[in-house]
């Protein structure tokens, strides 16, 4: 899937026009580019901080020339580079295709047949990255394309020649952890044998659905890498592909056989269960010998004998004597997030729905990755609660409040803290809620006993320029448009509901001044046509009369979570209680209805996953990806003799 180019690209590479953004490597950004005879290529342009060392440029330019002389059906072939270029980059062949990560991520763990053949042809691709005097390290289900005449390994980003000594700076280590050797998470030299304990992960997680050494944390995933042996779940002991992983992943390099060995094991000729006649192999590779049966096809393997029941063109199948693969129910979710916090208040999608942020209790953000359903990353710097998470709408920044006074900031790509962007006094103070301006210039921050301010991102500096706002924020939201700000707070015993102008501060309209009713969310339909509260019920005014246009109210008698739905148009979900103190035998709160605002209607209830140790109490943080097609929201359960448990779930919606 290609993204569209952000502000700041570039729109073209030497002589490639750039068409969108394909994904980010190791060492750089990788574009969707046109040959000038008009051929798809992927352009992978190196970081700054790379680029601007000498020996590097010197050591790629190396790189390049050996990684122009890889061949064979299942490398991504260099065409074009420019390593002298004041951004370095490298060219490749486009190949459309999902990756693996994407096939097991969307349809779970590949039969054992397929994988062997995965296996056979992933080997033959490393083969020749090895032949060329090259190690890729980093051989990842990310960087392996399912194309439409086999396995393709992509990414020549990072492929080092071992002689040339660490390309890395200090301390840095290049690659994705869960899928790294024990000598590279160490730092030390790397040798094809690297790829090889890659391959015996990558196998693993194809026909596993997980990695063998998969944990919530990357000091964890260290420690299994090096320490502990793989977890391979579901595969039989003694059968071909247990094997072969498991000798792929020795920790000792030498007890590894050689991708060229496991090929020479793979590779089958004639009828299909013919194997090719195999020479000695020697110590390390002798728990290889009986997989060459199971590989029942040529090297050269179609996409279509890995993705779930399709044809090469990618339309539904089912096989002989089975019946086609039923709907997935759009009312039950597709995953539940691990790693979470004990207690999790608030939720955001970046820009480019691929990373959902969540903060909570323990004063830690946490990355989670979507299409693996991995936590990727945990950010510390606060030193309590996260009340409130934003991102920058370029994606670049993301923004986290607390109870611990302070409005601080992230940098995306590198996952470094950028620092305290704004800091405020009072002895209870806490920033409770953010709102971005469309433009990305100003943040809306809520802080508790302070007001509403305006913070400019760029200083820092903090203004409050609606001098009739008085008391505690529960939320705000900028309208589409960035004009005007909604806000819903407790002031005197009340939460009214209000619209403030942000060129004068002044207050525009009252929605709601209701003593009986209280609210505690507000946010504005995607057109800007309508504003919602939700608390006791859920209200909906239309902005240019300002009257009430429809009125929810969940059946158990409680609207405590609602969000409009992006590009669908008078579509919003709501959701029921998000009080955590009701007791467990309380029904309040087990819906989440997906309502036609105009019919006032349910669309689809949504349910989430049962736990009759943790039965479900609430709902809370409801978000969208911004394409309106994943619904994230923190499911509140507990027991009779335990604390509030807290759940991260998605659903996919039609």
């Amino acid at each position: 899937m290609t993204d569209p180019l952000r502000p700041g690209d570039p729109q073209r590479i030497g002589p490639y026009p750039l068409e969108g953004r394909l994904g980010a490597g190791g060492m750089g950004q990788v574009y969707l580019g046109t040959s000038p005879a008009g051929r798809k290529v992927a352009v992978k342009v190196i970081r700054p901080e790379f680029a601007d060392t000498p020996q590097f440029r010197e050591r790629f330019a190396r790189e390049v020339d050996a990684a122009r002389r890889v061949g064979g059906f299942h490398t991504a072939q260099v065409v074009d580079a420019d390593p002298h270029a004041e951004s370095p980059w490298l060219a490749t062949e486009f190949i459309p295709g999902p990756t693996l990560q994407q096939v097991v991520t969307e349809h779970g763990r590949r039969p054992e047949d397929a994988v062997l053949r995965l296996g056979a042809g992933l080997a033959e691709g490393l083969a020749a990255i090895h032949n060329c005097g090259l190690v890729h390290r980093d051989l990842k289900p990310g960087n392996v394309i399912l194309a439409a005449d086999g396995p393709r390994i992509i990414d020549f980003g990072i492929a080092h020649a071992p002689e040339a000594g660490p390309m890395t700076r200090t301390g840095a280590i290049i690659g994705t952890y869960a899928y790294m050797s024990p000598e590279q998470v160490r730092s030390a030299p790397v040798s094809p044998a690297s790829d090889v304990f890659s391959l015996g992960s990558v196998l693993a997680f194809a026909a596993t659905g997980q990695g063998p050494f998969d944990a919530s944390t990357v000091p964890a995933i260290i420690h299994r890498v090096v320490s502990e042996p793989p977890r391979l779940e579901g595969l039989a002991e003694g059968g071909p592909l247990h094997d072969l992983i498991g000798v792929c992943l020795a920790k000792d390099p030498a007890q590894r056989p050689s991708a060229a060995e496991i090929l020479h094991r793979l590779s089958v000729t004639g009828p299909a269960t013919t194997p090719v006649a195999a020479g000695p192999l020697g110590r390390r590779s002798v728990l290889v010998g009986g997989i060459a049966a199971a590989a029942t096809a040529a090297v050269a393997v179609p996409a279509f004998l890995l993705w779930p029941d399709s044809d090469p063109k990618g339309k539904p199948k089912a096989g002989p004597g089975k019946s086609p693969t039923p709907a997935r129910d759009p009312a039950k979710p597709v995953a539940r997030l691990s790693g979470n916090t004990d207690n999790i208040d608030c939720l955001a999608f970046s820009p480019d729905g691929r990373t959902l942020a969540g903060g909570g209790l323990e004063g830690e953000v946490r990355l989670w990755h979507l299409a693996s359903k991995r936590l990727t990353a945990t950010l510390k710097g606060h030193t309590g609660s996260i009340l409130s998470l934003v991102y920058s709408p370029d994606g670049r920044t993301l923004y986290s409040g607390g109870i611990d006074q302070t409005l601080r900031h992230w940098d995306v790509d590198t996952r470094a803290p950028k620092g305290v962007l704004a800091k405020y006094s009072g002895e209870f103070e806490s920033v409770n809620n953010l709102s971005f301006s469309p433009d990305g210039k100003t943040l809306a921050a809520g802080v508790n006993s302070g007001g509403l301010k305006l913070v400019d991102v760029s200083t820092g500096r903090s203004t409050a320029p609606f001098k009739k706002h008085t008391g505690l924020p529960n939320d705000i939201a900028f309208s589409p448009d960035g004009k005007t700000l909604a806000t819903v707070g407790e002031r005197d015993n009340r939460d009214p509901v209000e619209l403030w102008s942000v060129e004068t501060g002044r207050l525009i309209r009252t929605f709601v001044d209701d003593r009986e009713k209280r609210y505690t969310s507000v946010m504005f339909s995607p057109d800007g046509k309508s504003l919602a509260a939700t608390g006791d019920d859920v209200k909906v005014w239309d902005l240019d009369t300002g009257r009430v246009t429809a009125t929810f109210t969940n059946r158990d008698g409680d609207g405590a979570g609602a969000a409009y739905r992006p590009g669908k148009p008078g579509t919003m979900v709501v959701a029921g209680s998000g009080a955590v103190s009701r007791e467990p035998t309380d029904p309040t709160g087990k819906d989440v209805c997906l309502w036609d605002v105009s019919a006032e209607r349910v669309v689809t209830t949504l349910t989430g996953t049962t736990s009759k140790s943790h039965p479900l109490i609430g709902t809370r943080a409801l978000t969208f990806s911004p394409d309106g097609k994943t619904l994230a929201a923190v499911l509140v359960r507990t027991t009779k003799n335990e604390g509030p448990y807290y759940d991260i779930q998605l659903w996919k919606l039609p």
